[in-house]
């Protein structure tokens, strides 16, 4: 478990990710269960990241949110988060576009692409371009599942991101590489319970979007 940080810093834009970190302890049960409502807290959390990589992200933003919101709708009945996929296959319904498992899919790949970019800017020498290391995320956690249209559109997307000094600022300075390395180190493992779980129950579909 994480301890809570408890940072105090001057400016609101500095606070983004202590807060992310402070709920992960609670995003699981004592006995490893992912729950519900308390994850996708965690994963709201989030959200104001994507703000920080500039307007271009905003529809990466909107997909998130839309998927945590499509997950909480069946939250209150469903207090692990799997049962809410698994009555969805004993239903029969799991392929469903519209339906949790596949919002659940995608809210997973799009925070894997979120840490791998954060990791990717913590990793020393930490001299690598915003723009490279944003590339080098979307292309190992979205765009195998991207198509044509997808791909296109997040490739403008990439074209424009901050620079590294600038968002690296908007989330603390220098100082903010320690919460950084702890934020991915404590929410990777949750991901990969989740992927997990996915690939288990045939969930993980691999079809262009």
């Amino acid at each position: 478990r994480l301890a809570p940080l408890g940072h105090t810093r001057g400016h609101p834009s500095m606070s983004v990710l202590p807060p992310i970190i402070d709920s992960l302890p609670e995003a699981e049960s004592p006995d490893g269960d992912v729950l519900s409502e308390p994850f996708l807290v965690t994963c709201r959390l989030v959200l104001p990241v994507f703000d920080r990589l500039g307007v271009a992200f905003a529809p990466a933003k909107s997909d998130v949110s839309g998927n945590i919101e499509r997950l909480a709708k069946r939250a209150g009945a469903h207090p692990k988060l799997f049962d809410i996929c698994l009555e969805e296959v004993a239903a029969g319904t799991q392929a469903s576009n519209s339906g949790c498992c596949k919002g659940l899919l995608w809210l997973k790949r799009f925070l894997e692409f979120t840490m791998a970019l954060l990791r990717a800017l913590e990793e020393e020498p930490r001299t690598r371009a915003m723009k490279d290391c944003a590339n080098d995320a979307y292309a190992r956690c979205l765009k195998p599942y991207h198509g044509w249209i997808s791909s296109s559109a997040f490739s403008v997307v990439m074209s424009f991101p901050p620079s590294r000094r600038d968002f690296v600022n908007s989330l603390g300075g220098e100082g903010a590489y320690g919460d950084i390395g702890r934020l991915t180190a404590g929410f990777s493992p949750v991901l990969a319970k989740i992927n997990q779980f996915l690939v288990d129950n045939g969930l993980h579909d691999p079809t262009k979007a």
